[in-house]
């Protein structure tokens, strides 16, 4: 949080300073103009104080720290819709957004900004990995299902780390795996260099698309596992196939409360029901709370959270 609150204006930095006692449970930090800082933890949403309004002049101020004063060197990342800082923090841009064509160029009038914390929640996959591994040491191909802010892209992140490092309840030697990175969030890229645990047999194709990513390791990096974020694309049964085909295993997530709510997107339905996928890791509402694994030769759960 030290390095992050560099980026703030004098004004913005003192008023998030008055309460910092929930710094290690933010999530979120969302700055809107003509609007008090919103900082959003793992219990609550909670405005600081809501005489201090953020201006027109606090983002661009906050903006300028953010690139350097150098807008320009960092259109190619804004024009997606973020800038990704060191220690892999992501800050999310609203405003309006300028074409050339039908392709997004970048923002004029930047108004809002939502800074999205990386964090490593080092364990967090210790009690569900072995379900994701058979009898036979092989990893399961397992689609990751939760609700935004369910966090997904933390939990693949660790599950990343101990198939790549192995584990010893079951023993897991661990293998060779790429993660397909495309927003650079599941590694935390930053200048390159991944900033989040991944695991030491590890490759990472930071920015990538997600199909260059899959045809590119299968042919170069010989992966046995590929992670990648957010499926439900027209491109993914494309992509997951011919990487099955070739032996290599996937776990990948999805946006959704359920496997009926994941199957309300056309593609992720063809997907599932083309038994492209043997296992479910599903989570709940809250950040890392694992509601079951679901089998999907079996029809039913084989992992079940209680708590």
């Amino acid at each position: 949080m030290e390095v992050l609150l560099n980026y703030f204006n004098p004004k913005i930095k003192n008023d998030y300073l008055k309460k910092s006692g929930f710094s290690d449970e933010v999530l979120e930090i969302r700055l809107r103009i003509n609007s008090p800082l919103l900082v959003k933890t793992l219990r609550r949403d909670l405005f600081l104080d809501k005489s201090i309004l953020i201006t027109k002049k606090d983002i661009d101020e906050i903006i300028g720290n953010l690139t350097k004063n150098s807008i320009h060197a960092f259109e190619d990342e804004i024009k997606k819709g973020y800038l990704t800082i060191e220690g892999g923090h992501r800050v999310g841009i609203g405003g309006d957004c300028i074409y050339e064509g039908d392709r997004i160029k970048g923002f004029k009038n930047i108004t809002s900004l939502n800074i999205r914390i990386a964090r490593e929640f080092r364990g967090c996959s210790d009690k569900v990995v072995k379900h994701l591994i058979s009898p036979h040491k092989d990893v399961y191909n397992t689609l990751v299902v939760g609700p935004p802010l369910s966090g997904k892209t933390t939990l693949i992140r660790d599950v990343a780390r101990n198939l790549s490092d192995g584990f010893t309840a079951p023993p897991f030697e661990g293998c060779d795996l790429t993660i397909i990175d495309e927003r650079g969030e599941i590694s935390a890229v930053h200048k390159g260099i991944p900033q989040m645990n991944t695991g030491r047999r590890t490759d990472v194709l930071a920015y990538c698309r997600k199909r260059d990513g899959f045809f590119m390791s299968i042919r170069a990096l010989s992966p046995r596992v590929i992670i990648s974020d957010e499926l439900g694309t027209a491109d993914d049964f494309e992509i997951i196939q011919y990487a099955l085909k070739s032996g290599v295993k996937i776990i990948a997530t999805a946006h959704g409360f359920g496997i009926e709510d994941v199957k309300r997107n056309i593609y992720l339905k063809n997907i599932i029901e083309n038994n492209f996928f043997e296992r479910a890791l599903i989570l709940k509402k809250s950040p890392l709370k694992i509601k079951e694994v679901y089998d999907f030769k079996s029809k039913r759960v084989v992992y079940n959270d209680m708590d």
